[in-house]
């Protein structure tokens, strides 16, 4: 049985469990270094990325989620998630910088210009998804573009790391959890 964990700090949170249980995979929240214990994956969910990071540093998880990453745990970061995980936000470095992007926040406008989009696949696949805020990928490097609205990337892969500009959450849009349960697989 493959455990789903959660990053559970702010954002998304429950709309990713929630879409992971229909999935049929275990889940769990996580809030502490020993919630990190047994997860096959993580997930850092979209929300607020400046009190996301904030609030890694206070619960000293920036380290061992790290390590994780470093030793090949399956991460999918959606909206602020793929901003945690970039190497560069803003023209600045980024907070984990380990997913070779550039990328700039709230690139396609406030709030109020959020809204959802049909998101096309590397598999041909589309579903709707949700652009809240949503950081635009300037520059993928070395990663793999596997999800466009258009002509635009907006989802990246990079060795056991997936990113994406969007809540695919908010939509039940599963094609990101299911990537995320491949490579699992392939580890």
């Amino acid at each position: 049985m493959v455990t789903f964990g959660v990053l559970a700090l702010q954002g998304g949170v429950r709309e990713h469990i929630n879409l992971l249980r229909n999935l049929q995979v275990e889940t769990k929240a996580v809030k502490t270094e020993k919630d990190l214990e047994d997860i096959d994956a993580l997930i850092i969910p979209g929300g607020e990325s400046t009190t996301i990071s904030k609030l890694l540093d206070i619960f000293h998880l920036k380290v061992p989620i790290l390590k994780l990453i470093e030793k090949g745990l399956p991460v999918l970061g959606t909206c602020a998630g793929l901003i945690l995980l970039s190497e560069h936000v803003d023209n600045e470095d980024g907070f984990f910088q380990v997913m070779p992007c550039s990328i700039k926040r709230n690139a396609y406008g406030s709030q109020l210009a959020s809204g959802e989009a049909v998101v096309s696949y590397d598999d041909g696949s589309k579903e709707n998804a949700a652009f809240i805020r949503a950081p635009k990928i300037l520059n993928h490097g070395k990663a793999t573009p596997i999800a466009w609205v258009g002509n635009e990337v907006v989802a990246i892969q990079h060795e056991n790391l997936i990113g994406a500009s969007y809540h695919p959450e908010l939509t039940n849009s599963t094609m990101l959890h299911r990537k995320l349960i491949e490579l699992i697989k392939a580890n």
